[in-house]
């Protein structure tokens, strides 16, 4: 059993701010820590239910968080940037299932930890098939590409009630209740660990009900930028019209060409 798990940082417990989710933060070396842990804690429990093989993919920012000499060493790890897959590389369709551990609500959502889609400075809103989706709903459907099921999440109370609206039969984890987009009441780092445990032997004990999220074709993507100049750029991309001053749409058959459509607005569209 092969199992692909992408971590991200805002939904880990205990990180709140800026200064833990930033490479130049006060606090990101400790948030670095309980980062790595909370994906120890997933592949072990992995491991223990009977992968053969876990693959990491360390998936936040700049994409260097994850302490490779405190990762559990029965995992292989994606480390880097840029990936044509970003948050999603290395997967493909040996996978049996995906983990999204550390993860966060979509831009927007009034109280999620550290809340946006990819980039704070860049979207507004993404929908896909006239769906709004954050990181989970759009990474669930390139892994739905391959046939690949999403069998957990953790992260925020938010991002709970997101990937369930979307993806009911997901078994999901809560590291933290948002008080506000800096604020939570939140669970220790051992005991989300422990949390998080659990939460992988009960996915894949119902790995059987678990379902890829396969997006109807065409695949409509509008995403809404949160400034005009941004659309302004990226509405030179072959095929993308724009709809009105900062939306934009494209479609296309092929989740995998929407995605590099979407790296392609993102960075086109990113404005110092």
């Amino acid at each position: 059993m092969k199992i692909y798990i992408s971590v991200d940082m805002e939904g880990v417990a205990c990180v709140t701010h800026g200064d833990h989710v930033k490479l130049e933060g006060a606090e990101h070396e400790a948030a670095r820590k309980w980062m790595t842990a909370e994906a120890n804690a997933a592949v072990e429990a992995a491991l223990e239910a009977g992968a053969t093989e876990v693959v990491i993919a360390d998936s936040h920012g700049h994409m260097r968080n994850i302490l490779p000499d405190e990762l559990h060493q029965d995992a292989l790890l994606v480390r880097g940037s840029p990936r044509p897959l970003s948050m999603m590389d290395g997967l493909d369709e040996t996978f049996d299932t995906v983990f999204f551990v550390g993860y966060h609500s979509m831009a927007g959502d009034p109280t999620g930890i550290l809340a946006h889609t990819y980039s704070s400075r860049v979207v507004y809103s993404a929908e896909l098939n006239g769906v709004c989706v954050g990181e989970p709903g759009f990474n669930a459907a390139i892994a739905g590409h391959f046939g690949v099921p999403v069998a957990l999440v953790c992260g925020d109370d938010t991002v709970d009630a997101e990937v369930k609206a979307l993806m009911p039969w997901t078994q999901r984890v809560i590291t933290k209740w948002a008080i506000s987009p800096t604020a939570a009441r939140s669970l220790t780092p051992r005991a989300a660990q422990e949390r998080i445990r659990t939460g992988v032997k009960q996915a894949l004990a119902g790995l059987s009900e678990m379902r890829p999220l396969v997006l109807e074709p065409p695949i409509r993507l509008e995403v809404s930028f949160m400034r005009a100049a941004s659309a302004d750029r990226a509405a030179d991309i072959p095929g993308v019209q724009r709809i009105d001053g900062r939306t934009l749409v494209y479609e296309d058959a092929d989740m995998l060409k929407i995605n590099r459509i979407w790296r392609l607005m993102l960075n086109v569209g990113f404005i110092n």
